[in-house]
């Protein structure tokens, strides 16, 4: 049972990510921890002065709890342990000073230097501190033999393996840090001395000790007084540790904490003065060979191997900049650009330096950019300088490059910069694109910065950065070749800060909270369709195409919000199409089309919120029906025709509105654009309950088209004459080639598992395709055209072996010999030449016919797919109406009969759609239906049923029938009793053979069936 309950301990670390070596010791906190506190009720009574018997016990429980993970164990511990010692006798706490705390700190378990560093500091503290109280009783321990006791216990000697000296020095460090943190190292003169001869003993000893030791100094400064400080430089500068990173960050901290501070002249009086800073960007560069002057004849200091923490003198540096900023604004600026660019752009990011220095100057740069951003947003921008933006677009750009990861962490630390300080957006921008960046900064970093920062332009500063990003692309007349890479740019720009504006939460009709979305579709607008005089040169075509691309995406993107319609047809009404050529007669319905736009806007009739919808919906097709003229569509004067006549019959309530408007919807469809989609089923959901009969009709019949040539050329009346040769020679060549007739019109339908999983799971009904029949389509597809093109080229081999006389390699057995060996003449030549071009002329047009057919079938199915889509939205927002139900029909027709799987499973997922929103309609009130036009529905239904054997279909049809005659039961459940009778009748006609059925299809009526009869059961049971 225990090793069971181990793996399953394990397995529940596996899901929360813990690591594997800690799951012993979670193990054991759940056993430590699991008796309430009893663990943590430590005996705080006087230590023995010997460790015997029970003594033994309890010190080991403690001190193993003092080094324990557990904060709260931790902390117990050194609460029993301070007060027991301090209680108990002086061998008892020289004792454990000797023997345990110390030695402790140079252990390296769990968290053994941090527990007894903090009881060793409340030792210290209330031995040698300013009070008196154990001082008495303590006599015989004084500081002297404290700090000896320290030394003996962290002392290496012989040959000791290096994870065991760097332990012991380690450990007489956290001992030093001890006597500072308990702040009696200043109560006696010669106290700090002797402790600062030890800790540059470690330094000088181990190179990899000097920051930790420079720490701990840093740490004293504030408790030694001004005097001390000064003593404490002078030694600095008399053993050489003053010109090191360290001695900077000592010498800026006794500034800091001593104003009137006399330092020594040597090295530096100030460190970030001007005069210093050559000489602190070469220290800080750790390039101390290179050192020239007075201290050339001093002994060269070990310099540490590269590490990726950075030193804390950076943050003295910046907590130095950062409390001088109350001073005059100018000369801080001053300030802090002379040290950036002289310490770090000219020292870590120079043309010599190092990939480690380079790195670390990253590093720099996040520190420095958050930390200026919280005090003072005005010094950001001087971080952006010359060497280290060169160095962050190169990086950046591709992976291979050595500090790709470091340039790009750099990157989010602006995004995050920006995240955190919105007013950041300005001055970081225009650092990025301007004189040391790049416009085409995403391009160059191969990143998503500029678009990332975008996001997060507010209403108050949209303009701003509209003229920030429009200002460099605007005259490019001495860079003529970059205009066009650099306008694209900018039309990406003006895309994205558009789509990603958002409007304010608290007023979403604030004309203040529009602004970002509105001057970005209006400077979309006019550069797409006005002259921009501004511009040099001028915009070209291929630019201005850009500019629609954008534009579109962003009507599609931007009409899914709400209160967007008003001021995206504004900007429509705002363009002056100065760049597009047209016609008096066109301007003419332009104009119209404009003023039939706004006063849909101001219709009286949106008051009531459908009509609202609705006018609405259709003042966004006339907008973007006049991008499509502005575009060139060549139906788009015909639409726009077709809009004012139903806007009229809308308006005085005429009858044939809705199917003019299916008419206008179904012309767009064909339209391989999501703007025109996403607006299209906007406005047919608001104008879903208006809609007749005669126009769902409409809306059905594209339904049954055959997807091939005639059936485009029955959808579309534009089709060309070369369809229509296609088509007379195929039906001419039908009788020659057999089947090949109906190969358009096989079905792929017919097997059993195209459209069910095996344990018969229903098909998905969200997406337009499931990916498990799109992967079976797309393997049937690539072996028919493997097969096709197979056949093609040995129809071509062939073709060329009855012109040439020859035949292939493989067919040499089969092949005829041939004496003849004479040369060809020239006529026979020319005479070859003509058969061979004519060989070939069959075969491009054989290509050519096949690839139309096969656009012609894409079409087609595309445009079923758009069909479905706004029936979709009507079943679902109309499934009480019962207009609905002649949707079955031509849903089940389309399910048998298109040779496309993905638009089967659309229809399929309809119907299961229908059903689903007809049991919520049906469920909160009721409906009246015409009863004997839904037992002829049924009928039909059954007689559809009995076409097709597949299972998929099957499935629909068992919908669909179940459908209606719930619809009927839900009428009067007097009627089931000719539901059933039909299902009897159909039943019997399958087993007479006259017909065929799946038997699912029978045993979803008995389920359905049953349901009800337990429902009614339970409605009539009698209560207890």
């Amino acid at each position: 049972m225990g090793g069971k309950r181990k793996r399953g301990t394990n397995k529940a670390g596996a899901v929360t990510g813990q690591p594997t070596e800690k799951r012993p010791k979670r193990d054991e906190a759940i056993i430590t921890n699991g008796n309430d506190s009893t663990p943590l009720d430590l005996d705080k009574a006087p230590f023995a002065d010997e460790n015997t018997g029970e003594n033994r016990k309890r010190e080991a429980k403690v001190y193993d709890l003092l080094g324990s993970l557990d904060n709260e164990e931790r902390l117990a511990a050194a609460d029993a342990l301070v007060t027991g010692l301090l209680a108990g006798s002086e061998p008892a706490l020289t004792r454990h000073l000797e023997k345990r705390l110390f030695r402790g700190l140079a252990s390296s378990r769990k968290a053994s230097r941090i527990g007894f560093s903090l009881v060793i500091t409340e030792i210290l503290r209330q031995l040698f501190g300013p009070s008196d109280q154990f001082k008495t009783r303590f006599a015989g321990l004084t500081f002297e033999k404290v700090l000896d006791a320290l030394i003996d216990a962290t002392k290496t000697g012989g040959n000791v393996p290096g994870q065991e000296e760097r332990d012991c020095f380690l450990g007489r460090l956290f001992g030093l840090q001890c006597l500072v943190e308990a702040k009696i190292l200043f109560e006696d003169s010669t106290r700090w001395p002797r402790v600062l001869e030890l800790l540059l003993e470690m330094a000088d000893k181990k190179v990899w000790m000097r920051s930790h030791c420079g720490w701990v100094v840093v740490e004293c400064l504030p408790q030694m007084g001004q005097k001390g400080a000064e003593a404490t430089l002078q030694k600095f500068s008399d053993i050489g540790l003053g010109k090191t990173a360290e001695g900077i960050g000592i010498w800026l901290r006794a500034r800091n904490c001593y104003p009137g501070l006399k330092a020594p002249k040597k090295p530096w009086a100030d460190p970030l003065s001007a005069t210093a800073l050559p000489e602190v960007a070469r220290v800080l560069k750790e390039n101390v060979a290179n050192d020239n002057g007075e201290d050339a004849a001093v002994a060269k200091l070990k310099t540490s191997n590269w590490t990726a923490q950075l030193h804390f003198v950076w943050d003295l540096v910046l907590a130095t900049l950062l409390e001088s900023s109350t001073a005059d604004k100018k000369q801080i600026k001053d300030q802090i650009k002379l040290f950036w660019t002289t310490v770090v752009d000219d020292g870590l990011f120079s043309k010599n330096a190092s990939d480690g220095q380079k790195f670390r100057g990253f590093m720099i740069f996040q520190k420095y950019l958050h930390g200026l951003a919280s005090v003072d947003k005005s010094l950001v921008k001087e971080l952006f300088t010359r060497n280290l933006m060169k160095c962050m677009i190169n990086q950046a750009a591709k992976e291979d490059r050595y500090l790709h990861r470091a340039a790009r962490k750099a990157l989010q630390s602006i995004e995050k910069a920006v995240e955190a300080h919105p007013e950041l957006l300005i001055p970081i921008l225009k650092e990025l694109i301007g004189k040391f960046g790049h416009y085409d900064f995403d391009q160059r970093t191969s990143s998503k910065t500029i678009e990332s920062l975008l996001q997060w332009v507010t209403p108050s500063s949209s303009k701003k950065i509209l003229k920030l990003l429009r200002e460099p692309v605007l005259n490019l007349k001495d860079a003529p070749e970059d205009a066009e890479k650099l306008r694209q740019a900018y039309a990406d720009y003006v895309f994205k800060m558009t789509v990603q504006a958002k409007v304010s939460s608290s007023d979403p009709n604030d004309a203040d909270s529009k602004s970002a979305l509105e001057v970005g579709i209006k400077e979309l607008a006019s550069c797409a369709y006005s002259m921009q005089e501004e511009f040099t040169p001028p915009l070209s075509e291929k630019t201005r195409d850009i500019f629609r691309n954008r534009l579109s995406s962003a009507f599609s993107k931007v009409t899914k919000q709400p209160s967007t319609t008003e001021y995206l047809c504004d900007a429509v009404r705002s363009v002056k199409p100065t760049a597009v050529a047209m016609s008096d007669e066109i301007d003419i319905e332009r104009k119209g089309a404009l003023k039939a736009m706004a006063k849909l806007l101001k219709s009286p009739d949106k008051a009531v919120s459908n009509s609202s919808n609705l006018f609405s919906g259709l003042a966004l097709l006339y907008a973007t029906t006049i991008m499509q003229l502005y575009n060139g569509a060549p139906d788009a004067l015909s639409i726009l025709q077709d809009l004012e006549s139903c806007s009229e019959k809308m308006k005085s309530k005429e009858a044939g509105a809705s199917e003019l408007l299916v008419d206008i919807l179904l012309a767009l469809a064909p339209r391989q654009s999501p703007m025109m989609r996403q607006i299209s089923e906007q406005v047919f959901e608001a104008f879903a309950p208006q809609i007749s009969s005669e126009a769902l009709q409409l809306l059905t019949e594209p339904l049954v088209a055959e997807e091939n040539s005639r059936g485009y050329q029955a959808l579309f009346e534009n089709i060309d004459e070369d369809l229509e040769m296609a088509d007379a020679a195929e039906s001419d060549t039908g009788s020659d080639n057999g089947d090949s007739n109906d190969e358009d019109e096989i079905s792929e339908l017919g097997s059993d598992v195209e459209f069910v999983t095996l344990n018969g799971a229903d098909i998905a009904p969200d997406g337009d395709e499931d990916e498990e029949s799109n992967k079976d389509d797309g393997e049937e597809d690539n072996d028919e055209e493997d097969e096709s093109k197979d056949a093609e080229l040995a129809a071509l081999d062939d073709a060329l072996a009855k012109v040439l006389n020859s035949h292939r390699l493989d067919k040499d057995q089969d092949a005829e010999s041939s004496d003849n060996d004479s040369d060809m003449t020239d006529s026979e030549m020319i005479a070859l030449d003509e058969k061979l071009a004519d060989v070939f002329k069959h075969r491009i047009q054989d290509t050519k016919r096949k690839n139309e057919k096969r656009d012609a079938k894409e079409s087609v199915v595309h445009f079923k797919h758009r069909v479905l889509d706004l029936l979709s939205i009507y079943v679902k927002r109309e499934a009480s109406n019962p207009l609905a139900f002649g949707l079955l029909l031509p849903l089940l027709e389309l399910v048998r009969t298109t040779t496309a799987k993905p638009l089967a499973n659309k229809a399929m997922n309809i119907l299961t759609e229908f059903s689903k929103a007809s049991k919520k309609t049906r469920s909160s009130k009721d409906t009246r239906i015409d009863t004997e036009a839904q037992f002829t529905l049924l009928s039909d239904i059954h007689e559809e049923a009995s076409k097709d054997m597949s299972h998929a279909f099957g499935k629909a049809a068992s919908t669909a029938s179940l459908l209606v005659a719930s619809s009927l039961w839900a009428a009067d459940q007097a009627n089931v009793d000719r539901v059933n009778a039909a299902y009897a009748q159909t039943f019997a006609d399958c087993q007479k053979g006259k017909i065929k059925m799946q038997g699912a299809f029978f045993s979803d009526w008995i389920n359905w069936g049953m349901g009800h009869a337990n429902n009614n059961n339970n409605n009539n049971s009698p209560t207890e």
